[in-house]
């Protein structure tokens, strides 16, 4: 996605959004997560493949990833944005929380390590018995305008037919949780301006729906924070909102999108008026011009001639003369 992703890595960088977005998606809109809860970890993913000779690495990045506190535990939770569908998507965030997962590991080798004291098993893996790694999510959150028809799990991308149901058991599956935005039917139990920004994106394109949604959260849009205004211009692709952005800045920064889309919504009025004169004027100069070819037709006078008189294309004049005489 490239200026998009980093449109919106910057939206969610905001510890109140992240969140809330966790609230609304995985407890139904209650506050359960609180900004200050919210911590900052490295979005790069680094997986080790095997473990002989010079072990090679691989190296991810995330689109962002938390570290979420709750209660006395904490999980990690990773964002992924998407504006197609990703049909691999089951494998690549499989990977990417295998990669997580693996750095943990690797960080509680290096504690035990250093502290010393193992033995048996536990010197040989550097992991103890009671040593825990704590729970990765990976949410997907899916801009784009057809619904996701990719595989939702791991099993998704494998054609079963034809295998023994007890093999099937015992094959591994890794779920995906997906946020199609333009879909989720639940944006009010988001209490920042998520609720804004997914509900405009859900009415992009109906420039009245549009109208009616900024209307109706006036107080909002008519102080739109920067960054969620990019979200907005990014995912939608309106090059008129990216047009008008500086004209419509107030002070502070931010952006009165109401004025915005009204002024919007104008414009196109007029210039629809405009091109309706237009065409109306043009519309009478051609009726002029067909009753005076008719008048020539009447005379007897050549398709040809009549076309130079009339600075009208001769091919033109040649339909009317064919229309004419089928009379």
């Amino acid at each position: 996605m490239g200026e998009i992703d980093m449109v919106l890595n910057r939206y969610f960088e905001d510890g109140e959004r992240y969140a809330d977005l966790i609230n609304g998606y995985a407890f139904n809109g209650d506050q359960v997560v609180r900004k200050e809860d919210v911590q900052e970890l490295d979005p790069r993913e680094t997986g080790v493949a095997g473990r002989l000779g010079r072990r090679p690495g691989v190296q991810k990045y995330r689109d962002s990833i938390r570290r979420v506190v709750l209660g006395a535990r904490f999980v990690l939770i990773g964002l992924e944005h998407q504006d197609q569908v990703h049909y691999a998507m089951p494998v690549r965030a499989m990977l990417q929380d295998a990669a997580e997962y693996d750095r943990q590991l690797r960080r509680i080798r290096r504690v035990n390590r250093r502290v010393g004291g193992l033995t048996g098993a536990e010197f040989l893996g550097g992991f103890t018995r009671k040593d825990r790694v704590c729970p990765v999510i990976t949410l997907v959150l899916y801009y784009g305008k057809k619904p996701w028809d990719g595989a939702m799990d791991l099993h998704g991308l494998m054609d079963c037919a034809g295998y023994p149901e007890p093999m099937l058991r015992l094959v591994n599956n890794y779920r995906l949780h997906v946020l199609e935005v333009r879909r989720f039917v639940n944006i009010r139990r988001f209490r920042t301006d998520l609720y804004q920004v997914f509900g405009f994106i859900q009415r992009s394109g109906d420039k009245e729906a549009e109208r009616r949604f900024t209307e109706e959260n006036r107080v909002y849009f008519e102080g739109m924070d920067e960054e969620a205004f990019d979200v907005i211009t990014a995912i939608t692709g309106s090059r008129e909102l990216e047009r008008v952005k500086e004209q419509y800045r107030e002070e502070g920064g931010r952006i009165n999108m109401c004025e915005a889309i009204r002024g919007m919504i104008e414009d196109g009025r007029i210039e629809g008026r405009l091109e309706g004169k237009i065409e109306g004027k043009y519309e009478g100069a051609l009726e002029k011009t067909r009753t005076v070819a008719r008048n020539m037709y009447l005379r007897g006078m050549s398709a040809e001639d009549a076309a130079a008189i009339c600075e009208m294309d001769t091919a033109q004049i040649e339909v009317w003369f064919r229309e004419w005489g089928k009379r």
